[in-house]
């Protein structure tokens, strides 16, 4: 697909110094900068999901809600309390 771009002086300017910087031609140096920035764009996947996702056992143990923040916070604080209790 032929694509023509109209440039100011300034982002021309900025082109021709990467062209000398990388080496490439103007279109391959160009078609990287879209995928480049079209990666960025993308969703990256969590940790979880790059580890094979969440132990089905693990989930099935946690109580339902648990994924909300305020949920979190909750049990982490009765968590706490209950350590404080324990080390009167």
């Amino acid at each position: 697909m032929a694509l023509t771009v109209r440039l100011d002086q300034e982002t021309e300017h900025c082109l021709d110094d990467l062209l000398v910087e990388t080496g490439q031609d103007k279109s391959s140096l160009i078609r990287q900068l879209i995928r480049e920035r079209w990666q960025q764009r993308q969703v990256a996947p969590s940790i979880a999901d790059r580890m094979g996702g969440h132990p089905i056992a693990f989930l099935d143990t946690l109580p339902p809600g648990s994924s909300e923040r305020s949920s979190r916070r909750r049990l982490l604080q009765q968590q706490l309390q209950g350590r404080r209790t324990e080390r009167r």
